[in-house]
């Protein structure tokens, strides 16, 4: 099996903490705060309890929360991105980087930095 890009950018980012992580507490502390290059679909709509709250989507179609925090310019290029809750919608293709954060046993990704953001595009 051929791996794309963005598993193997995640696995490259926890295969070497896996082998000096002999704990799960290790693994987690090996993974929080790792800087990663992020390339996607951003967008608002798939957080039933929040209608703003952004989520990123990878090209595999794994979904993350997000937390935005690439400055105001940026931010303003994410009007209009929206996901659809049972698929499609128009997001905004996206590329930047990102600190992975652990809430729990969820990974939430920080966009900190962001190359570039396309307008608003339906999925295809």
């Amino acid at each position: 099996m051929v791996l794309k890009h963005a598993q193997a950018a995640i696995l490259a980012t926890i295969l070497p903490i896996a082998a000096h992580a002999e704990t799960l507490p290790g693994l987690r502390a090996g993974l929080a705060g790792r800087e990663v290059a992020v390339t996607g679909h951003i967008g608002a709509g798939l957080d039933i309890g929040d209608d703003e709250a952004l989520s990123f989507r990878d090209a595999e179609g794994n979904v993350y929360p997000v937390i935005f925090d690439a400055g105001r310019t940026a931010r303003k290029s994410l009007e209009g991105c929206k996901f659809a809750m049972f698929g499609g919608g128009s997001p905004c293709a996206m590329q930047g980087k990102a600190e992975i954060e652990l809430d729990g046993s969820r990974l939430r990704l920080i966009i900190y930095e962001v190359a570039k953001i396309d307008p608003p595009a339906p999925l295809g």
